[in-house]
């Protein structure tokens, strides 16, 4: 019997096997002539037969692709069906060899799909009875299907609405056919409906998979969305049927969300890049409908899920995915840093946003011995830093409550120490240093000797990795260099509104210029000055956009509007703060914190040490990064927001 078994299973893996890899052996078998090695001298093969040669003929064709890093594999989403698999064009740029990949949006959204469903089904049942699952009476099917249609409407619209994006990437779809459109809106849906019925099991354990949406981003190559954001804009229709919001809240942002739709009249493209499934490709009508539906239900749909399933949540257990995920993480981001092909198989299996580092020395230093950001497989070096950061103040409260780790954490502590010191985010370095010295000395006998030894030490750090000379400099010229960087990069006579007033009202003592003298000595002990200039150099707000934002998920306007002179790369404001300045204004910005203000002190009492040390480590991050710029971080820091602000942290966070 237990042979069978055994058998079963080997034949279970082969035919999964066999379906990851089966697109790639899409032979041409009409096609007599063999792959042809590419050099220095001639891709010419590639280019006259594209189409025509599989992407595994290819690698047999040229073993040295596997592992050599001048080669560089990418998709492209423009082809045929027919050619999905199969080496498209090829093109030599100096010493690197670019080999296109031929794929299908559509078949993209089917396969890495039902694949991402398929992984998510093989998660554990609920164990206890939950609500969800029931869909019994007619009411609760009606709201579920209701739901359902409304979420693959809402995707289908995205298309429509961000067309500019999708002309790239949609093999002839004509964007004005009725059938086009119901036919992408009938994948979507054929989609959304298979993921929703298997989540509708496993909503129990959903908060605890989070750490997993750091591998799995989920974003289907050729889209501007993530397939695991479904699930929350589902809820979010469902809290909305169901009326299990808060109308107050909701009340603001619908206001609000009126004056950003009316006022996107214009038309600017941004390339979503590494922010690609959770920001919007351009800053128009259509666009603006979209993002600020999208944001409205994914709060309210993060907020039902945590109201209906928190109960459940087990920290041992959110830990033991935090570590398993982060080894997984590390390890795909090494491998595929050596390995061209695996990188190219990392992007598309995994739904990346971009594609992972080829830099493959994780330890290397620039000439002026200053250490490299090496981000492995994440789309960002910062945000995986504050990644591995979190799980190691876990860790550390875990050794604090248990006094002992078992053989999973102590690995995954290990290889988030690196994954930390890889990303060079000197300040999650700086932050898990504190909080880790307080959990370890907390209760030892020579707590007061301890503090003080670590107090040295940690001075000693900061100053070796701020600068000591950093220090010496007045306050007058460090509040002023984030305005010099700003006007050093207005071009020529163009300068951005933000900058004009500036300039105007430099020594007036204004609220607003007292801000912006504190805001720019932070930037500057951060080494923010040169970005955050570069940032204000371009903010052109009017006075009510100032006040009230453009829109969330948004950047079009800040990169269309104004522009600035030539940057060493194109740099992204490197502040959840000013994405927030930019999506909802100083007005908005101010009422988000004053809420956060609000839910602190109404649960101060119940908000225990790690819940007060996780809330300063998502500050100092939202402050210095664009952590909530990303899927992933953004619903992680939301869940955390959530509980520690709205539950008894010592019953959440038991061990």
């Amino acid at each position: 019997m237990n042979n069978v078994i055994t058998q079963n299973k080997k034949l279970f893996f082969s035919l999964i096997l066999i379906i990851l890899f089966i697109p790639w052996f899409n032979n041409d078998f009409g096609f007599e002539q063999t792959a042809a090695k590419v050099s220095q001298e001639s891709v010419a093969f590639y280019e006259i037969n594209p189409c025509k040669v599989s992407i595994l003929e290819f690698l047999a064709a040229n073993p040295n692709s596997l592992y050599q890093d001048h080669y560089h594999f990418r998709f492209n989403n423009y082809s045929s069906i027919n050619c999905f698999g199969r080496i498209s064009g090829a093109t030599v740029i100096g010493s690197d060899f670019f080999i296109s990949v031929g794929t299908n949006s559509f078949i993209n959204l089917l396969y890495q799909g039902l694949f991402w469903i398929y992984l998510f089904s093989k998660v554990k049942k609920n164990h206890n009875y939950s609500t969800l699952e029931e869909l019994q009476t007619f009411t609760s099917k009606l709201t579920h299907y209701t739901a359902l249609i409304l979420t693959s409407l809402l995707y289908g619209f995205s298309i429509y609405a961000e067309k500019r994006f999708y002309e790239k990437n949609l093999y002839y779809f004509n964007f004005d056919s009725n059938f086009y459109k119901l036919l992408i809106i009938l994948l979507i849906y054929f989609i959304l409906n298979n993921l929703i019925n298997i989540t509708r099991f496993r909503t129990n354990k959903i908060f605890e998979m989070l750490p997993y949406v750091y591998l799995f981003y989920s974003v289907f190559s050729g889209f501007n969305f993530t397939l695991f954001s479904g699930i929350v804009i589902y809820f979010g229709f469902i809290s909305f049927i169901n009326n299990k919001i808060n109308w107050k809240i909701n009340k603001v942002i619908v206001w609000a969300t009126l004056w950003w739709v009316l006022n996107s009249r214009e038309s600017y493209y941004f390339n979503p890049g590494k922010f690609k499934g959770f920001t919007s490709s351009i800053y128009e009508f259509n666009a603006s409908i979209f993002w600020c539906l999208y944001f409205v239900l994914f709060i309210n749909g993060l907020w039902y899920l945590f109201n209906k399933t928190i109960q459940n949540f087990s920290l041992q257990r959110f830990i033991n995915n935090f570590s398993i995920s982060g080894i997984i993480i590390l390890t795909l981001g090494f491998i595929g840093a050596n390995f061209p092909i695996i990188n190219f198989f990392n992007y598309f299996y995994f739904g990346q946003q971009k594609f992972g580092i080829t830099r493959n020395n994780p330890f290397a230093f620039d000439s002026w011995a200053e250490k490299l950001s090496w981000r492995g497989f994440y789309a960002s070096a910062e945000s995986i830093g504050e990644f591995f950061g979190l799980f190691l103040i876990l860790l550390a409260y875990s050794y604090y409550k248990k006094k002992t780790l078992n053989t999973l954490e102590i690995v995954g502590g290990i290889f988030s120490l690196l994954g930390l010191y890889f990303s060079d985010n000197r300040t999650a370095m700086i932050l898990v240093f504190i909080f880790t010295t307080y959990f370890l000395l907390n209760e030892s006998k020579y707590k007061k000797i301890g503090l003080i030894s670590a107090g040295g030490i940690f001075t000693g750090l900061l100053l070796y990795l701020i600068g000591f000379e950093s220090f010496t400099y007045s306050y007058e010229f460090v509040k002023t260099r984030l305005f010099m960087q700003a006007n050093y990069y207005q071009y020529d006579t163009v300068f951005s509104s933000f900058m004009i007033w500036m300039n105007e009202n430099q020594n007036n003592g204004s609220l607003l210029r007292t801000l912006f003298d504190l805001f720019s000595t932070l930037a500057y002990f951060l080494n923010r000055s040169e970005i955050w200039g570069i940032f204000f150099a371009r903010y052109n707000p009017t006075f009510f956009e100032f006040i009230l934002g453009s829109g969330p998920f948004n950047f079009g306007q800040l990169y269309g509007e104004i522009v600035i002179n030539k940057t060493e790369t194109f740099l992204l404001p490197h502040s959840s703060l000013l994405s927030f300045l930019i999506f909802f204004g100083f007005a908005g910005s101010v009422l988000i914190l004053l809420l956060f203000i609000k839910l602190y002190s109404k649960n101060k009492y119940q908000i225990s040490s790690l819940g007060k040390m996780l809330l300063v480590y998502m500050f100092m991050n939202i402050v210095k990064n664009d952590v909530l710029n990303y899927f992933s971080s953004f619903t992680m820091c939301l869940f955390l927001f959530f509980t520690i602000l709205n539950r008894d942290n010592e019953e959440v966070f038991k061990l």
